[in-house]
């Protein structure tokens, strides 16, 4: 372990110069360092260290406090980068691959193959490159590139090795199996200080797609992985000093509460924290997206109290995009977010072919399912926000993509698909204020008791629902949408929905 100018050797249990010679810390401070060491990038109680340190000595705190001092010197560590002192928890040592590298610094390490199969060799490295390019999407990660990451192919490493070596925080370890006609991709986020394993997730693909889903599949993991991503950096930021907190840090734990909950407490509580960060940092491309994109969603789904406010912000943070990261996605997503706003149905068109032509992503696929729904084409809604699902079958906002495919097939007239759909978003996430389509395409399949009592269920969880918001979710003049909006008001008035005001 790489400490200033110092090596630690954690299995010889030694500090060691550069050249290898002892570096001559006395036998309770280099004990104290071990147990640090064993433990980086984690807070280590100042009684367990004493217990630890001087397991059969009463000792004082003083005796910490000097032990730490000695440490301190002999790594000449004067600024308390290396060994940091967190207030009323304890110790943390932070190693220079730890101290050094970017928050979601990933290595990909290349994918092992289990068993005899042969011939999904090409699959493994192919998914490889792959996975790699959809993680270096993530807005402020550094990836290790792929043909570097190669050069472990083949090799058994200790993550931490591959993290001192490629100076980075996260391992990602893979390996596929070919079970019949599945292959399982087992996939492993471990901790480059610690090697310790923080998540592990299966993924299945039918051998006879792979081909085909290759690139959808890279997506899928990388959507998976992203929380955990998210996760575990804003854990490590946790342990540090208040004053030690970016604008960038500010904005993943927004990103991170989100990951928790879509609902109107994360999405407030994660404002705040993207306000916080371009305050910080005028040049936040993660906080001003997270600005553009949970405004967004506190005005269609009515959590802020000041949506007119909350539209300039919108705009404000599209400027910004536009300008720190004009191909971006996050620049994309706050275009779209504004043609939705202005109700510019044609640009609206536009702009989410261009953003899924460039970015694979499922938010990019769900917006563009919206888009041809708004635009009258049922269809090739249903197209997109299936494979928005696909992509992402755990998005936090899943219930959303749900919504607008049930009310796609609403449109269509398929009104079983309809029914369905809506249920599920409604279990998915009971929370969220889309109108009630389930109970709607009851009504249109004559079973008017269940529509009844579905919407009923719908209005004690949503009390201040009016005729309005439909129009607030599904707006504009496209005559087929007009048809299918009228259709939707009509069954729900049938089974109960108070009239209202309804604009226009």
């Amino acid at each position: 372990m790489q400490l200033g100018g110092l090596v630690l050797d954690l299995e010889a249990g030694e500090l060691l110069t550069a050249d290898g010679r002892l570096a001559g810390l006395r036998r309770q401070a280099l004990d104290l360092l071990l147990v640090l060491g064993r433990r980086a990038g984690q807070v280590v109680g100042k009684d367990e260290l004493m217990n630890l340190v001087w397991p059969d000595v009463v000792v004082g705190e003083g005796s910490l406090t000097q032990a730490i001092a000695d440490v301190r010197r002999a790594l000449g560590d004067t600024e308390h980068r290396l060994v940091r002192n967190v207030a009323r928890r304890g110790y943390l040592l932070a190693p220079d691959s730890a101290a050094d590298a970017p928050e979601l610094s990933i290595a990909v390490m290349p994918l092992t193959v289990e068993g005899e199969v042969d011939d999904i060799e090409w699959f493994a490295d192919a998914l490889h490159g792959d996975l790699v390019i959809e993680v270096a999407r993530l807005p402020g990660s550094l990836v290790i590139a792929r043909d570097t990451a190669a050069t472990y192919k083949g090799r058994s490493v200790d993550p931490r090795q591959v993290s001192r070596e490629l100076r980075v925080r996260h391992i990602v370890l893979g390996s596929l199996r070919f079970e019949r006609n599945l292959i399982r991709l087992n996939l492993a986020l471990v901790s480059g200080d610690t090697g310790i394993q923080s998540w592990a997730e299966s993924f299945v693909v039918e051998r006879a797609e792979l081909p085909q889903s290759l690139a959808e599949f890279a997506v899928q993991i990388e959507r998976a992985l992203q929380p955990e991503l998210y996760r575990s950096a804003v854990e490590r930021r946790a342990a540090l000093s208040p004053l030690e907190v970016s604008a960038d840090d500010l904005a993943m734990r927004a990103f991170a509460l989100w990951f928790r909950g879509f609902n109107a407490e994360n999405t407030n509580e994660a404002l705040k924290l993207c306000e916080r960060a371009v305050a910080l940092d005028a040049d936040s491309v993660r906080g001003w997206w997270g600005l553009s994109f949970m405004n967004y969603q506190g005005v269609v789904n009515r959590w802020l109290s000041d949506p007119s406010a909350a539209i300039r912000r919108i705009d404000d943070a599209a400027a910004s995009l536009g300008r720190l990261t004009p191909d971006g996605h996050g620049a994309y997503q706050a275009r779209v977010i504004q043609a939705f706003l202005k109700q510019d149905l044609p640009a609206l068109l536009r702009l989410t072919a261009a953003w899924t032509e460039r970015h694979r992503h499922p938010i990019a696929f769900a917006a563009r399912g919206l888009a041809l729904l708004l635009n009258g084409f049922a269809d090739e809604a249903v197209a997109a926000l299936e494979k928005a699902l696909r992509l992402s079958p755990r998005d936090p906002i899943r219930a959303e993509f749900q919504y607008r495919l049930a009310m796609a097939h609403f449109l269509a007239g398929r009104y079983e698909l309809a029914g369905d759909w809506g249920l599920t978003a409604a279990d998915t996430n009971p929370g969220l204020p889309w109108p009630p389509i389930h109970a709607a395409a009851m009504q249109r399949l004559g079973r008017t008791a269940a529509a009844r009592l579905a919407f009923a269920e719908f209005m004690a969880r949503q009390p201040d629902f009016v005729p309005d918001h439909i129009l607030q979710r599904l707006p504009g003049g496209n005559p087929r949408l007009a048809e299918a909006r009228k259709r939707l008001l009509d069954s729900l008035r049938e089974i109960g929905m108070r009239q209202g005001r309804l604009a226009g």
